[in-house]
């Protein structure tokens, strides 16, 4: 891995620091306007809302261009609405409407960015080294996102409301500026052959869906979400009000999030290499299933810390495996298209989960969504079982090499 990658690395931490701040910032920021669980669910809704309509377009632009150039785009167009809000911020108080659209566009950029991204990976870094190149990257950004970035977004929450916001639009412009000084041009290998996005969509779409692997680890990755983000939308009003956590302690617990997301990536190469790729992914689901039933019984901040951590270390276990393994697998051509795909199920499935979450804990209690997550987490892994094995994941591999 040469100074390209350097430069990716270092650019993807800088912005995931950024979104660390906005993390612990942004859910601060809603809960100090309402303590409704479904307005402060509304949030992650808005955030993740535009995978599920601008995933496959995206797959498509990241295809027909250069990535890189997307990927600078997408990071300006990032800082420029974070900007426009944290001056929103400053100079009044902006309603829960204002803070849903950004959140909405942040997340369209999202789309591009995330899918031109993982497209980008491969053409610096060779086949062998993508598990080494992917658990770099995800281990800075749980360390960024998660350890350093919470509790400072705290501090600066506590400080003044529109300064973890201002944080995070500098990082995305800092980012833009490394990326874009990465010399190359970063376009597929070949163009795609259909003449209409839409075709091209439909050639991604079903490139994915016809590789039984790709397909049952993108299905389990959007069970995952599905689960997991109703739980993660009311984190906040869950580690306040069940666990009786302070503005400060709130974000000190988000980061045993980044600890774990550290030692995930450190280890994951190593784990699948001892257990395999297939056990790794079923691993992976199991221990997030006994973290989050754990978390759903527990009014301990410590208890509440550690299965955090373990979630940490289980979805970077995950991320890491399951992407060099799309990446592996799938014809240069195609990457754009089939990542969008993949994560349109992957993150499509947050905000369906976010709203769901915020009603379960309306109408039940803050616990529910919890522990609503733990059993689904358990189902999807007994689920999978039949599915994805080595020996799948060998004869997909072998069929790979020979295309």
């Amino acid at each position: 891995m040469d100074s390209r990658f350097t430069r990716l690395w270092t650019a993807s931490t800088i912005s995931n620091l950024g979104d660390g701040v906005v993390f612990a910032a942004f859910p601060l920021i809603v809960a100090s306007l309402t303590r409704d669980p479904i307005a402060v669910s509304v949030l992650a809704f808005s955030l993740r809302l535009p995978w599920l309509l601008f995933a496959l377009p995206a797959g498509a632009i990241v295809d027909r261009n250069d990535r890189r150039r997307l990927m600078v785009g997408a990071d300006l167009v990032r800082a420029t609405a974070l900007a426009i809000l944290a001056v929103a911020l400053a100079t009044g108080d902006p309603s829960l409407l204002v803070l849903y659209l950004v959140g909405f566009l942040v997340g369209m950029a999202e789309t591009i960015f995330d899918s031109a991204a993982e497209a980008f990976l491969p053409a610096i870094v060779e086949p062998p080294s993508l598990s080494k190149a992917n658990g770099r990257l995800v281990s800075a950004r749980w360390v960024a996102n998660s350890f350093i970035g919470p509790p400072l977004g705290a501090g600066l929450f506590v400080a003044a409301i529109w300064l973890p916001v201002a944080v995070d639009a500098i990082t995305f412009l800092a980012a833009a500026i490394l990326v874009v000084s990465i010399a190359g041009s970063f376009s597929a290998d070949r163009a795609p052959q259909a003449k209409t996005m839409r075709a091209d969509i439909g050639e991604g779409v079903r490139w994915l869906w016809n590789h039984r692997l790709l397909r049952a680890t993108a299905l389990m990755a959007g069970g995952y979400n599905l689960v997991v983000s109703g739980m993660v939308a009311i984190l906040v009003l869950f580690a306040q009000d069940e666990v009786g956590l302070s503005d400060l302690g709130f974000g000190i617990v988000l980061a045993a999030l980044g600890v774990g997301g550290l030692v995930g990536g450190l280890v994951a190469g190593r784990i699948e290499q001892w257990a395999g790729t297939a056990n790794a992914l079923i691993l992976g689901i199991v221990t997030a299933a006994m973290a989050a039933t754990t978390m759903g019984f527990t009014s301990n901040a410590l208890v509440l810390g550690g299965s955090i951590f373990a979630f940490g270390i289980t979805t970077t276990l995950w991320n890491v495996v399951a992407i060099s393994l799309r990446q592996e697998l799938t014809p240069d051509a195609l990457r754009g298209r089939a990542a969008a795909a993949g994560k349109m199920i992957a993150f499509g499935a947050e905000p369906i989960g976010a709203l769901i979450g915020g009603l379960v804990a309306a109408w039940i209690g803050l616990r529910a969504p919890v522990l609503v997550a733990g059993a689904g987490l358990a189902v999807m892994a007994l689920a999978a079982l039949p599915v994805i094995n080595q020996r799948a994941i060998d004869d997909a591999r072998a069929a790979a090499a020979t295309d």
